[in-house]
């Protein structure tokens, strides 16, 4: 379904790869991506989004972008909620949740350059991102000229 969304752009269908499988059983293929998109029914209920999302700190590359879908508020009932919190090894550069009919929340995290150490029992290091935009509503305005790319454009 996702190619059949860029195949009507020849340039953009031409860079972009899509794959489906057990993510889980993807291990080193990972470090050969720079975005991984992972959708809102990724893992039945919060934990196992979370090993998921842990799985793919384990193995993407660091630098690599990560666009996750969840959900906010009671939208919650319809799809597993990942807190940025959750996100162990990623800094998280975005946070969105819509105010209008579109259902999930987009979440756009960078994998860490060093590996985040795991705190045992609630105790124990964390790696802090360095600027974090999760508290904030970003609205999205169709009649502003500015595309969603352009709204989440990431600053190096």
């Amino acid at each position: 379904m996702a190619a059949a969304l860029v195949a009507a752009d020849p340039d953009l269908s031409s860079r972009m790869t899509f794959h489906t499988a057990d993510i889980m059983d993807v291990t080193c293929a990972l470090k050969d991506y720079d975005v991984v998109f992972l959708a809102a029914l990724v893992g039945m209920d919060k934990e196992d989004k979370v090993k998921v999302v842990d799985h793919l700190a384990k193995y993407m590359s660091p630098g690599a972008t990560l666009m996750l879908r969840s959900a906010h508020g009671a939208r919650a009932f319809l799809y597993p909620v990942l807190d940025p919190r959750d996100l162990r090894g990623f800094e998280v550069l975005s946070v969105y949740h819509p105010t209008d009919e579109v259902i999930n929340s987009v979440i756009i995290a960078r994998k860490l350059p060093v590996p985040c150490v795991q705190p045992l029992d609630g105790l124990g290091a964390y790696v802090l991102p360095s600027k974090c935009a999760c508290a904030e509503i970003h609205a999205f305005n169709p009649l502003n000229k500015m595309n969603l790319v352009e709204e989440f454009a990431l600053e190096e």
